[in-house]
């Protein structure tokens, strides 16, 4: 999958413009949910859109994808923006580096409808979350309207694990068997459901 990634860096963001009102809105959200001074963990950040989001009020903000390009293009927006407090670094979401409790706020956008085994990507997440914390997991809804954006993504070489509706992501983020979940839904070209976990 890290080559898939790395070839469409540099498309990225072109293509998210499409969806353009549904990205600012998951980026307002996130800035209201990051309290000020926390430390914050941002999970297949691509091309950093979240990350720089949740450091306009966090301490910091590392910024991890598992693509090298990825990662090239968010330091290179980082510099242009003046985001001196968001670091970067490859991870894989299913094995995190970090110690259990680690992070305020854990973040991982636009991500579990991509990959096999999106519960046990959860579960992992929430491993690293310090109780009373919360883990932000906007996604797009990839049923219905949203499968255009999966048609894209095939003809680049890369086909999606899952297609959710509001209620088939709740039930796969229920069935995590973590934290307390709520969901608000963002409406758009492509619909995101924007998930918050907080760690009890």
């Amino acid at each position: 999958m890290a080559t898939f990634w790395d070839r469409v860096a540099g498309l990225y963001d072109t293509i998210e413009l499409t969806n353009g009102k549904v990205y600012r809105e998951m980026c307002a959200i996130t800035r209201r949910l990051v309290p000020n001074g926390a430390k914050v963990l941002d999970c297949a950040a691509g091309t950093g859109e979240l990350s720089f989001a949740a450091a306009v009020r966090a301490e910091s903000v590392l910024c991890t994808d598992i693509s090298e390009n990825m990662l090239k293009t968010a330091k290179k927006k980082a510099a242009a923006r003046g985001k001196d407090n968001v670091s970067f670094a490859e991870r894989n979401i299913f094995d995190l580096q970090e110690a259990d409790e680690t992070y305020d706020i854990v973040i991982a956008g636009n991500v579990l409808h991509l990959i096999d085994n999106p519960q046990n990507a959860v579960r992992e997440l929430y491993r690293v979350l310090k109780k009373g914390g919360k883990l932000l997991l906007p996604t797009f809804l990839t049923k219905g309207n949203g499968e255009m954006m999966l048609k894209i993504y095939a003809k680049l070489g890369y086909n999606a694990s899952a297609s959710y509706s509001p209620e088939t992501y709740k039930e796969m983020l229920k069935s995590c068997g973590v934290g307390r979940l709520r969901t608000k839904l963002i409406d758009g070209l492509i619909p995101c459901c924007y998930a918050v976990i907080e760690k009890v």
